[in-house]
C-alpha cells in the first residue's frame, strides 16, 4: 500500500466513523484517528493499518457514544442483526 493509498483509506475511516457515530464531534474523530495512526509510525507493513486504526477508534468512541447501524435507521444501534446475534 502506498502512502497515497493509505491516506485515502484513512480519510474513508474518518468518514465511516463519522457516519457510525453522528453525535461525536468530527474534530474529535479526526484527532482520535490521527493519534491512533501515530502509533503505527514505525510499522514496516502498513497494509492493515487503516483497519487496525478504525477498530481501535471505534472501540474508543463506543465507550462515549451510541453507534448507529451502517445500513439501518439512525436510532438503531450497530451490532443488532442476524450476523451479530449470539
Amino acid at each position: 500500500m502506498t502512502l497515497d493509498d493509505e491516506s485515502r483509506e484513512i480519510d474513508a475511516v474518518v468518514a465511516r466513523l463519522s457516519d457510525r457515530f453522528p453525535d461525536a464531534d468530527s474534530g474529535q474523530i479526526r484527532a482520535a484517528v490521527a493519534a491512533e495512526l501515530a502509533g503505527f509510525d514505525d510499522a514496516t507493513v502498513r497494509d492493515f493499518v487503516p483497519v487496525l486504526v478504525e477498530s481501535a477508534v471505534s472501540d474508543r468512541l463506543r465507550e462515549q457514544h451510541v453507534p448507529v447501524a451502517p445500513d439501518g435507521p439512525a436510532d438503531a444501534p450497530a451490532g443488532d442483526g442476524p450476523l451479530n446475534s449470539a
